[in-house]
C-alpha cells in the first residue's frame, strides 16, 4: 500500500512496474536515455582567482564555462606543502533543499556559509570541512557548484510569480524547491532533456577540467553524499576513465522508494525511461569495471532498511559474479557524512589513487 499514491496504490500494478534487477543498458545507452544534453564544449575558458590558506590546505578560486548557463565556480584544494601532482578528486555536494551554496558546503576557510546555512555542514558533514579533510589526505580535490547550485543557480528575480501566488513569500530557498520541481523539470521535458542529464553533463565537464588541471596526475575519483552521491552513481556509470567512486546515503531499490519516500527526492533519481530498463542499483552496476564504494545511513530517514538492504545485496552479488570490486558498510547514524564515514571513504579512495 502506497501512502503517497492513496486510493491508486494499485497504479504500479496497473501500469506493470518491474525494473530490471540488473541494467539493460550501458554507459553509451544510458548518456542516450537521459535525453537531450548541450554540445560538449571544446574550451572550457578555464580561469583562476584568490587563495586561501586554512589549517594546512590551500584553496584556489577557479572557474569554467559549460558552454551555456552563468560559469561553473569552483575551489580546488591541495595540501600547502604539495609539490609534484596529486591524484584527483570531484567532490560532489549534497542537494539540502539548499540552493544559494554549492561548494561551500563541502569547502571551510575560504567564502563560507552564511550563519543559517552553517548547519548543512554540522548536520550532513560531522561538523567538518569534507574536502578539506580529503585534500590532507593527499589529494588535488576539485569541489564545484553545478547546475541550479551556487553560481550555477537560478537569480531569485526568475523565480514563477505562480509560487508567490500558492504559498506566500516563502523565501528563496523554498521556492528554489518549488522550482525545481514545478518549473525546471517541465522546461527540461519540453527540451526532451532530464535533470539527471544536465546534472551529469556539468561533472563530466567537470571531469575534463580535472584531467588538465597541473595539480593533477590523471588518476581521478568522485565522491558525494545525497544528491551529490547520485550524482557520483552516474559519472560512475558514465564515465569509464574515472577511477573510482564513492557515494554515501543515496541508494535504495525504486519499489522501496514508492511508499513515501519519491516526493522527498530530487527529480535527478528518476530520469524518464530509466525505471524501464534498470532498478537504481543497476545504475551502480553500470561500468563496473571501475571500483564504487557505498556508504549506507542506517537510520536514514530517506528510504528504508529493507529497501538499502536489498539494494546492497543486489548489487553486492552482481559485482561478485563478474569479478568486480564493490565495498559496502552500514553505519547507524541517520542522513549524513559523518567523520568516521569520510575517513572511512577518504582512506578507500586513497588506496586506489
Amino acid at each position: 500500500m502506497s501512502k503517497n499514491l492513496g486510493s491508486f496504490a494499485d497504479l504500479p500494478k496497473a501500469l506493470d512496474f518491474n525494473p530490471p534487477q540488473t541494467p539493460t543498458i550501458d554507459s553509451k545507452e544510458l548518456l542516450k536515455l537521459f535525453g537531450q544534453l548541450p554540445k560538449f564544449p571544446t574550451d572550457f575558458q578555464i580561469k583562476r582567482g584568490e587563495t586561501f590558506q586554512h589549517e594546512g590546505v590551500k584553496i584556489e578560486e577557479i572557474s569554467w564555462s559549460t558552454g551555456f548557463g552563468p560559469r561553473t565556480e569552483a575551489y580546488l584544494l591541495t595540501p600547502i606543502d604539495s609539490t609534484t601532482p596529486l591524484p584527483g578528486a570531484l567532490f560532489l555536494h549534497s542537494h539540502d533543499d539548499l540552493k544559494s551554496y554549492g561548494k561551500e558546503k563541502v569547502v571551510v576557510g575560504a567564502k563560507n556559509l552564511d550563519q543559517d546555512s552553517q548547519w548543512v555542514i554540522r548536520d550532513h558533514y560531522g561538523d567538518r570541512g569534507a574536502a578539506n579533510e580529503l585534500a590532507k589526505k593527499g589529494f588535488a580535490v576539485l569541489a564545484f557548484d553545478c547546475f541550479l547550485w551556487g553560481s550555477r543557480r537560478f537569480d531569485p528575480a526568475t523565480m514563477p510569480e505562480r509560487f508567490a501566488e500558492l504559498t506566500g513569500e516563502l523565501g528563496y530557498e523554498k521556492h528554489a524547491v518549488m522550482q525545481e520541481s514545478m518549473s525546471i523539470a517541465k522546461y527540461l521535458s519540453l527540451f526532451g532533456a532530464t535533470l539527471a542529464g544536465i546534472l551529469n553533463f556539468d561533472d563530466r565537464v567537470a571531469l575534463e577540467v580535472a584531467k588538465i588541471l597541473p595539480e593533477i596526475n590523471g588518476s581521478i575519483s568522485c565522491v558525494g553524499l545525497s544528491g551529490g552521491g547520485c550524482r557520483s552513481i552516474y559519472l560512475h556509470a558514465t564515465s569509464p576513465e574515472l577511477t573510482a567512486a564513492v557515494s554515501v546515503g543515496a541508494m535504495a531499490t525504486y519499489e522501496s522508494l514508492l511508499d513515501i519516500h519519491v516526493a522527498p527526492h530530487s527529480w535527478m533519481f528518476f530520469p524518464h525511461g530509466l525505471a524501464a530498463k534498470s532498478d537504481w542499483p543497476g545504475v551502480a552496476m553500470i561500468n563496473s569495471k571501475n571500483p564504487i564504494y557505498l556508504q549506507f545511513c542506517g537510520n536514514d530517514q530517506l528510504f528504508t532498511k529493507e529497501g538499502m538492504a536489498i539494494a546492497d545485496t543486489n548489487i553486492a552479488t552482481y559485482y561478485k559474479e563478474n569479478g568486480r570490486e564493490y565495498k559496502s558498510d552500514f553505519y547507524p547514524v541517520k542522513h549524513s557524512f559523518t567523520a568516521q564515514m569520510q575517513d572511512d571513504a577518504f582512506d578507500w579512495m586513497l588506496s586506489h589513487a
